[in-house]
């Protein structure tokens, strides 16, 4: 064990940042604080006698500085801090999800080119320990699917929707008061959180490691009313579910709001909540869940990597599988739409219910194409599981029959 003293450098002292704080100061380590380094040196902030700086450089010309712990929200400047603190030989610890999956490849390369260290468990599911949960737990087994809530204001929103039958504006409202929710709520609620989480996962579960712009993100901002009913007579929930899942040496993932029926343990994830299934070859499946937004929850996570980081460090022991499988974006899948007949050009098997409203087959190359039209057209893509599919498809055959008689 390492009797090294630790002298660390906190940059960015946001909502993240202050709940790792909160803990710094609890287990009385606060005193370990050689730097805090702020954007804004006239925003008030409690406490307010820190040692606060706007200089960051300060933590590279310090040499006693041997921890960074990286808390802002820019991705570009996470990043330059990042990859200074590993070429440095520096212990770094994150939680800039959007930084990282852009950038995990290089970054773990540096880490093992000169000798530093490199956690970010905070950046992931909030307070599920996924990373560890796949590195130590699933070392030995294979990995065949993850699949789950990765996004906590999503699911705080979609929950509000159901149970209150609010509005989503009123709905991301309340998020964004909770603190569930930035200003800017676009990462959140357009997908684009959930799959940096994704990718960073597939890495440590798949050993592949794929940009952002070549996956499938479609987020939660049009949903309609029309969905929520339709929802609600069959029974089910929308849930936004990242999933990534290998098959025959080809592997899969996508980001989409998807239904989810009472058999589903992301059915009964409600609020702020994350919840991931993990099924590998011998284990099977097993469920995690936990908080996954706010300040403590990850203050929480982001402490448990600086207490571990002497000690510790991630493994990417399925990196050498990573070169066996191919990502695949051909693969089709089914989903509902509020205007299925706009995708005619792409979809298969198209199952009319209600003039433009219906269901159908795509690909997800397909639906990567036609993201922008989406957008545009404020199209809901709500996706079908094959048990969801099979009892759809039932209940349509079945108003049929009784359309005849």
């Amino acid at each position: 064990m390492s009797t090294q003293t630790k002298h660390t450098a906190l940059i960015g002292f946001g909502t993240v940042g202050q709940g790792f704080y909160h803990y710094l100061a609890e287990n009385y380590e606060d005193k370990n604080l050689s730097e805090i380094v702020i954007k804004d040196a006239s925003k008030s902030r409690v406490p307010n006698n820190l040692n606060f700086t706007t200089k960051g450089k300060n933590v590279f010309q310090n040499k006693n500085i041997n921890t960074v712990v990286e808390l802002i929200s820019d991705d570009k400047e996470a990043f330059n801090i990042v990859k200074k603190a590993l070429e440095l030989g520096k212990k770094v610890v994150s939680a800039n999800k959007k930084m990282i999956a852009h950038h995990l490849e290089e970054l773990v390369q540096l880490e093992q080119q000169f000798g530093g260290k490199f956690l970010y468990e905070g950046a992931v599911a909030g307070s599920i320990p996924i990373i560890k949960i796949i590195n130590e737990h699933y070392a030995f087994d294979e990995i065949i699917e993850i699949r789950g809530i990765l996004n906590g204001t999503s699911n705080y929103i979609l929950t509000q929707l159901f149970e209150k039958e609010i509005g989503f504006e009123e709905a991301l409202q309340q998020a964004q008061e909770a603190g569930f929710a930035e200003a800017d709520s676009t990462a959140d609620v357009g997908g684009f959180d959930a799959l940096h989480k994704l990718l960073i996962l597939t890495a440590h579960a798949f050993g592949k490691f794929i940009l952002p712009e070549k996956a499938l993100n479609i987020g939660i901002n049009n949903i309609k009313k029309s969905d929520l009913t339709f929802a609600k007579a069959n029974n089910l929930k929308i849930k936004l579910v990242a999933s990534a899942k290998s098959h025959n040496n080809k592997l899969s993932l996508s980001v989409l709001p998807t239904f989810v029926d009472e058999s589903d343990d992301l059915f009964h994830v409600k609020n702020e909540f994350n919840g991931i299934e993990v099924v590998s070859n011998n284990i099977g499946s097993q469920f995690y869940k936990g908080k996954g937004a706010g300040k403590l929850p990850t203050g929480h996570v982001v402490f448990t990597d600086y207490k571990s980081i002497e000690n510790s460090r991630y493994t990417y022991q399925n990196i050498h599988l990573g070169k066996k499988i191919k990502y695949e974006t051909r693969d089709s899948i089914w989903v509902y739409s509020n205007q299925i007949t706009l995708l005619e050009k792409h979809i298969e098997n198209v199952v009319l219910l209600n003039g433009s409203q219906g269901y159908g087959s795509i690909k997800i190359a397909d639906l990567i194409k036609v993201k922008e039209l989406i957008n545009i057209h404020h199209v809901s893509i709500i996706a079908l599981s094959d048990k969801v599919k099979q009892q759809l498809i039932l209940q349509f055959k079945r108003k049929i029959e009784f359309a005849l008689v």
